[in-house]
């Protein structure tokens, strides 16, 4: 898989057919609000489909029959794409679309699109196909799949659990898309491609482990980083382009590139990636590496916070009272915490009795180091000393010194670590490794932190003027 060093305008099409799209996507957007937010549905920009079909090797396909797929397909608008930028896979190519909203087909058939694009109405994860396709090309949809009201893609118990069976890589709290890519990695014939714009999570948190180690084992593995921005105003996503071919020549193989300034440059290989976290590094994060001789995870156990809905249904816990404040704490979250400091007051609006806060953790009444990892917006990881034992909810982290570091030669005490997490060091490594990809590190990326000793920090300071 090679990249060429080519400069990729916003607009490459004909400036009436991205007017009709746009016309289109207003008029769905208005009729389908619900149904686009109950399914997970995010149009794409059509500089983004040109910029993906540009990525199709026609070369490698040699089959007489080609077949090309679009999941979820939505407004077709990438089998469109390539009929318009790809005549000659065209006159070959078979089309199909898979899309589960029976308003959206009503919709598309209206447009009076292509007579060779056939629409299939189905789940596509659990439709059932007779045919291998050469080419999956798209923008499945994005969301925990649940009927409850806090997540985003309505989806019933009984389906889900037929979801939960069907599919390997499911793991956690698991994002519909893995899935779609798991499916369609499993309709490609051998030498297939897949081209997907999905979220830039699967590179880094828990729940995809299984997914990047199946896509590890059966292909080689092109991310194309797109960063933040791609579907905003619309939906606030780190994205990335992933170019797979499924191939045993090509198992894992991974190659990470970035998108900038309308080109594509690689980032780094690896000839033998087993499904690992996928990082961006630096000469700067190495060289914070190779200066550290612990990591966060080694000195410090890390807790989480109780979640709201663990808030909400404990039934120690009141909301919005008037309370002695002898007897009830508030319970606080991300907001009452910044960098080297802690707010003290009901910004939740839940309390509980001083004697129950072990009813929600029983370290909440140890001193201990509180970390908030909200960075995406301005790469900070906060840090403070929690010495008065409140109660914490929400994406709060908790750090708890390891009491077995017999033959440790770890020197920084608690105040030390809290000014290593707030400084501009760490703000550098996260959003040089990380980029913009999540609001929040994960346990296993806080547990992975380069941690120094007092003299390694010391150095740090004066190899890195910031």
């Amino acid at each position: 898989m090679k990249y060429k060093e080519k400069k990729y305008q916003p607009v490459l099409v004909k400036e009436e057919v991205l007017l009709d799209y746009r016309v289109h996507q207003e008029k769905l957007n208005k009729n389908l609000k619900g149904t686009k937010k109950d399914y997970g549905i995010f149009f794409t920009p059509e500089w983004i489909i040109d910029f993906m079909v540009d990525l199709v090797d026609t070369g490698s396909i040699i089959d007489k029959e080609i077949y090309v797929l679009e999941p979820a397909c939505g407004l077709a608008q990438f089998l469109i794409g390539i009929k318009k930028n790809k005549p000659a896979l065209s006159k070959k190519a078979k089309f199909f679309g898979v899309e589960i909203n029976q308003d959206v087909i009503n919709y598309l058939k209206s447009l009076h699109i292509p007579d060779d694009i056939r629409i299939i109405r189905d789940d596509y994860l659990l439709w059932q196909s007779d045919l291998l396709f050469n080419l999956i090309i798209g923008n499945p949809p994005y969301g925990i799949p649940s009927s409850s009201e806090h997540y985003t893609i309505k989806v019933s118990p009984p389906t889900k659990a037929k979801y939960k069976r069907q599919y390997e890589t499911w793991y956690g709290k698991y994002n519909i898309y893995g899935a779609f890519v798991e499916k369609s990695i499993r309709l490609l014939k051998p030498g297939g491609q897949l081209i997907f714009i999905i979220p830039a999570t699967f590179m880094i948190l828990d729940e995809f482990k299984k997914l990047r180690k199946f896509l590890s084992q059966n292909g080689g593995t092109a991310i194309i980083y797109m960063g933040p921005d791609v579907f905003k105003p619309e939906a606030d996503v780190s994205s990335v382009v992933i170019n797979f071919l499924k191939s045993a020549k090509f198992a894992k193989r991974l190659e990470l590139l970035e998108y900038a300034n309308g080109k594509v440059k690689t980032v780094k290989i690896a000839t033998d990636w087993q499904g690992e976290v996928v990082k961006f590094e630096t000469k700067y994060t190495k060289n914070i590496e190779d200066m550290c001789s612990y990591s966060l995870g080694e000195i410090y156990e890390i807790r989480i916070s109780p979640r709201t809905s663990e808030i909400k249904n404990n039934p120690c816990v009141l909301v919005n009272i008037s309370v002695n404040g002898k007897e009830y704490l508030p319970i606080l979250n991300g907001r009452n915490l910044a960098s080297n400091m802690i707010i003290y007051e009901p910004l939740t609006g839940y309390w509980i009795k001083k004697t129950e806060i072990n009813k929600l953790r029983n370290f909440f009444s140890i001193p201990h180091i509180v970390v908030g990892l909200g960075f995406r917006k301005n790469g900070n990881v906060a840090a403070a000393k929690e010495e008065k034992c409140y109660p914490w909810m929400g994406d709060v982290y908790h750090l708890l010194r390891r009491n077995n570091l017999f033959g440790f030669s770890f020197d920084m005490s608690d105040s030390d670590v809290v000014e290593y997490l707030n400084s501009d060091y760490v703000k550098k490594y996260v959003k040089d490794m990380y980029r913009e990809i999540t609001y929040h590190l994960s346990i296993t990326q806080l547990k992975n932190l380069p941690l120094p000793n007092k003299k390694e920090w010391g150095k740090i300071k004066e190899k890195w003027s910031l």
